[in-house]
């Protein structure tokens, strides 16, 4: 069942990539989107959340498979 469904993940990726007429495949945009990182850091009682600052190309990515952006 598993395997089933990151089959259908990975089809859809490739056909919303090819639809926008991205030239990244979705193993290609798997990594460059796992390069975006959530940080949080603790000072005292206070707790700073934010998300590493993304690439243009990230952004494209994101775009092209219909996502919404991180914050």
């Amino acid at each position: 069942m598993i395997c089933f469904l990151a089959l259908v993940l990975y089809r859809v990726m490739r056909m919303r990539l090819k639809t926008h007429g991205h030239s990244a495949s979705p193993r290609t945009a798997l990594d460059l989107l796992a390069r975006i990182q959530k940080h949080t850091a603790h000072i005292g009682e206070r707790s700073f959340h934010g998300t590493s600052k993304t690439t243009p190309e990230q952004l494209d990515l994101f775009d092209a498979l219909s996502l919404t952006k991180p914050d």
